[in-house]
């Protein structure tokens, strides 16, 4: 029966039948992006740092193992491009591996930073220890690039970077507000036709065939039963792999959980499920702020602040503030060469600042600046910060998570831009911050011809070997902790959802000794906490509470949580 269930899930579909329009959601903010950041620099992964051969381990044959980048090591690993296809020609994914530091192992953690597309390399390049510590080192830690992305079979939509960068020179996949919406999906639909022309691997880059990439890499490991971390986009991937391979699921934690019915469902719907909390982010950052005072946070002078809402006032100047730079773009002062600050890029950045609490004095500092002296440097700086953070692990003229997104959702409550659109602006009642900044991104979608060679689409509810661990967090701007307890319902039995309290993107937006505890116990000892687990938040934005600076007996402190912050969420940024 269950084998039965799994394959009526499972849509198949030959790339060479006629086409579907398929959607996206290609964020702004969320599940895109993937860059490789070790000790704050960028490390371009195209050109690895090869030694000699190391002991292979593992499954005799299956991998070539490398010493690259000090203390890592690199392989790749070939799978097929199309796993229906018994003669289908093969690609090699990206690979690398920290080893475990206990003598008794307890095999390999697989890991996925979320985008879709954000590199496990990277992300294991720039916190594999911190990924390791949370299981008292007792696992290898594997990151693999994702068929199509980094250098896994990269899919790129140029000839070269300098096609692509006059492409989309003063171009943006967001609408900004007073643009001509028509112009907007034009190059919108441009952009799709231009990366359907130049790729005939689009069909086979959905989250089914990753997680078949998935368990072929648990196979080729000589593992039984799969480990796994995921995060934002990660828990779909996640949820994915453990319903179509019930039997092979060993310890899994899905982090910062987007609900799979949404994911692959309407996209419109997936916005407004998603947003639920990004507003409410917005009312803490303004209240804690307040609390804080002006020697933590630079927006807390009452006599400066440019409305009110007959309470607060930190709160309702940001939005005040990003309604005037509408029609108030803002100069750089005293730099060379001038450049200018629109409000698309402020409140983009301010939408991204709500998925780590600690880069809330910034953000904080940044608008104070702006709003007191009308010059847009701080701000600018901050921006310019993550556009950093798109480092040359994938160029510019690739088309980054695109595909992804598209193959594994649809719009058909949406099929054209008017009634998209329409859509978007009915979202931005739950989020008037950040719907814009998804839905006319995602816009793309509906020129978006490609049929996938596999989707999966549910059922959610299959029986998995051992139980998953499913961590959300109540005041997440984009995987709301609902979503989490949704999925512990739709799996009846199998997943157990623990509630973070607290803000930010993931349980190490803003981190808590608990939390971290619940996770350790998991990993080393396969201790699930009971149902109803609940950790509550421990210290307050613009506060840090010194003792958090070490914090659990597995070496973990405040710092190394910063920092797997940054590496995920880096991750998830868009490419483009």
């Amino acid at each position: 029966m269950e084998k039965q269930q799994i394959d009526h899930a499972i849509v198949y579909h030959h790339p060479g039948s006629t086409k579907r329009t398929v959607r996206t959601i290609l964020s702004a903010a969320i599940f895109t992006g993937a860059c490789a950041y070790f000790l704050g620099t960028a490390v371009d992964l195209s050109i690895p740092q090869v030694a000699q051969p190391v002991d292979a381990g593992y499954k005799e044959g299956n991998f070539t193992w490398r010493k690259c980048y000090d203390k890592y090591e690199c392989s790749t690993f070939a799978v097929p491009i199309d796993y229906r296809n018994s003669s289908s020609d093969k690609f090699n994914l990206a690979l690398i591996r920290l080893k475990a530091t206990k003598s008794a192992s307890k095999g390999v953690l697989f890991v996925n930073p979320g985008g879709p597309g954000g590199s496990g390399v990277g992300l294991v390049l720039k916190a594999g220890e911190i990924l390791s510590k949370h299981g008292d080192g007792y696992y290898d830690i594997i990151g693999f690039d994702p068929r199509g992305m980094g250098e896994s079979n990269t899919i790129r939509c140029f000839d070269d970077g300098t096609e692509s960068k006059f492409f989309t020179a003063n171009r943006r996949t967001m609408l900004s507000p007073g643009d001509n919406p028509a112009n907007h999906a034009a190059f919108l639909e441009a952009q799709a036709k231009q990366c359907i022309s130049k790729s005939d691997f689009l069909p086979y880059v959905s989250t089914a065939s990753v997680a078949r990439d998935l368990d072929a890499l648990r196979d080729a490991f000589g593992q039984e039963l799969t480990n796994y971390w995921g995060f934002s986009y990660g828990t779909f991937l996640g949820a994915t792999y453990i319903n179509m391979f019930p039997d092979r699921v060993g310890r899994v934690i899905l982090d910062g959980i987007t609900d799979p019915r949404q994911f692959s469902g309407d996209i419109i719907e997936w916005i407004k499920a998603s947003l639920v909390h990004t507003e409410d982010g917005i009312d803490e950052f303004g209240a804690a702020c307040e609390a804080a005072g002006p020697e933590k946070c630079a927006l807390a002078h009452r006599d400066l602040a440019l409305a009110f809402d007959g309470k607060h006032y930190v709160a309702p100047t940001i939005r005040y503030y990003l309604n005037h730079l509408i029609n108030h773009p803002l100069l750089l002062s005293n730099v060379s060469p001038q450049d200018v600050v629109l409000q698309i890029d402020v409140a983009n950045a301010f939408f991204l600042s709500l998925y780590k609490v600690a880069q809330w004095p910034a953000m904080a500092k940044a608008f104070a600046e702006a709003i007191q002296s009308s010059t847009g440097n701080g701000l600018y700086n901050i921006i310019n910060q993550k556009e950093d953070e798109r480092c040359p692990l994938v160029e510019k003229y690739s088309i980054g998570a695109t595909p992804v997104f598209c193959i594994d959702s649809s719009h058909d409550k949406h099929p054209d831009a008017k009634s998209f659109l329409k859509g978007v602006e009915e979202a931005s009642d739950v989020s008037p911050l950040a719907a814009g900044l998804l839905g006319t991104e995602m816009l793309q979608c509906l020129y978006w011809e490609v049929v996938p060679s596999e989707r999966y689409d549910g059922l959610w509810n299959h029986k998995t070997k051992n139980k998953v661990l499913l961590v959300g967090v109540t005041g997440d701007p984009i995987t709301p902790a609902e979503s989490a307890e949704a999925l512990e319902v739709l799996m009846e039995g199998s997943g157990v959802f623990h509630k973070h309290h607290g803000w930010g993107h993931c349980s190490f937006g803003q981190p808590s000794k608990c939390t971290s505890k619940v996770i350790r116990d998991y990993f080393v000892d396969g201790k699930l906490p009971e149902k109803g687990s609940e950790c509550p938040m421990e210290d307050q934005p613009f506060e840090l509470i010194p003792s958090l600076q070490s914090f659990s007996d597995n070496g973990l402190t405040y710092q190394d949580l910063s920092v797997l912050a940054d590496a995920v969420h880096s991750a998830q940024r868009r490419m483009q």
